[in-house]
């Protein structure tokens, strides 16, 4: 433990104890010592107090200087009180908080020992013996006491204070992480939403341009969907901004519903408008899933979508739904993939991180010529209790 530094209160605390030693210097067994007698225990307790000036600085010097003092004193005759013994007891306080258990025992023997020797040198007899021995061990061993109460609350709080700025560096950590999980969650919302309108709307218009002149009626039908998809767009980023904006302690925020599989005929029917065949399949029996199941099977469908759209050449698209006891799966497929489809682009990785937020997985690559599948299985053990028969 570190030692203390001298201020002024320690010039004050040497100050006290020298009035205090040289007024119990004043005290004989046979009264008060006169004048001639008094000097040489003034000027001993006058350097033992000046050494409790240093004694939270330097507590074994101190210490050491006051044990010499005060046997000194005591072998000269004059009679060892707690009054005489008052820099001493600082001293030992002193070392207390700031040494080891074994130091203070070991200097806390030799004061009481060297303290006694000195006393018991001037021969005294009676009741002067009890207060040389017995007395000295019982004004010297209270100041240890008081020194172990004092570093353990020292202690104490040194582990109150490390705990509390470990507590608000973990809850620093802990907002940043917060911050960044949010962060990403942000980031695939908003390419979800716009990436997916954004491609069908992009398929709408280039369709209806090649049409226009040969199929104007089918062209017009394409921009009628075209204004569909910008639209869509354009609510999915409104909602998305209300839920960014709204406060977390205003409980009339409303938002609106996260989408699900129940809205597919909301991205399948875009992309069967553009030209690509979408086939829609479940496999066993059709539960209700979790909402937060439902929506990643969503997003992740419509980020396959997204894909096929950018990526396909007279694709062919079928998705199949899988559902058993113990897990949910989304299997889609396409034909007509160009060479090189986005394998690394942010919808995929998005994708995986959606997923694996639900202890799920997400498969991605080619299944063979020109064909290209997304797999997202997810357990639904932790769930059970979410899912009911539709």
């Amino acid at each position: 433990m570190a030692t203390a530094r001298v201020g002024p209160m320690n010039g004050v605390a040497a100050l006290v104890a020298f009035l205090f030693a040289a007024l119990g210097a004043s005290i004989g067994t046979q009264g008060i010592f006169g004048p001639a007698e008094l000097v040489p225990g003034v000027l001993l307790s006058l350097v033992a107090s000046g050494a409790l000036v240093v004694a939270a600085r330097c507590p074994r010097a101190a210490t050491a200087v006051a044990i010499c003092c005060e046997t000194a004193a005591c072998a000269i005759g004059y009679l060892p009180t707690p009054l005489l013994l008052a820099p001493l007891i600082g001293c030992l306080y002193w070392l207390t908080v700031v040494a080891s258990v074994r130091a203070v025992v070991w200097w806390t023997g030799l004061a009481v020992g060297a303290v006694i020797v000195g006393g018991v040198a001037d021969a005294p007899t009676g009741g002067s013996l009890v207060l040389r021995t017995v007395g000295v061990a019982l004004w010297l061993l209270p100041a240890v006491f008081a020194g172990r109460t004092t570093r353990a609350q020292r202690s104490y709080l040194e582990v109150v204070r490390a705990r509390a700025e470990d507590a608000e560096r973990t809850r620093e950590d802990d907002i940043r992480h917060r911050l960044g999980e949010e962060r990403l969650r942000i980031a695939r919302d908003l390419h979800d939403v716009v990436a997916h309108h954004l491609a069908v709307a992009h398929a709408q218009a280039g369709t209806a341009s090649h049409l226009l002149d040969k199929r104007p009626e089918q062209a017009r039908e394409l921009l009628t969907g075209l204004s569909l998809s910008t639209s869509a767009a354009l609510r999915e980023l409104k909602a998305t901004v209300a839920v960014l904006r709204t406060h977390d302690d205003d409980p009339s925020a409303a938002t609106a519903p996260a989408p699900g599989l129940d809205q597919l005929a909301e991205l399948v029917g875009p992309c069967r408008a553009v030209g690509i065949d979408v086939t829609v399949r479940s496999d066993g029996s059709p539960v209700r899933l979790p909402p937060l199941v439902d929506l990643t099977a969503f997003r992740i469908v419509q980020e396959a979508l997204t894909n096929v759209t950018r990526h396909a050449v007279t694709p062919s698209v079928t998705i199949t739904f899988t559902y058993t006891e113990d897990a949910f799966s989304a299997h889609v497929v396409n034909t007509g993939v160009r060479h090189g489809p986005a394998g690394a682009g942010y919808g995929l990785v998005g994708m995986r991180e959606r997923a694996a937020a639900l202890g799920g997985t997400v498969r991605s690559g080619p299944t063979g010529p020109d064909r290209y599948a997304v797999d997202l299985v997810v357990p639904l053990a932790a769930w059970q209790e979410g899912r009911t028969p539709l």
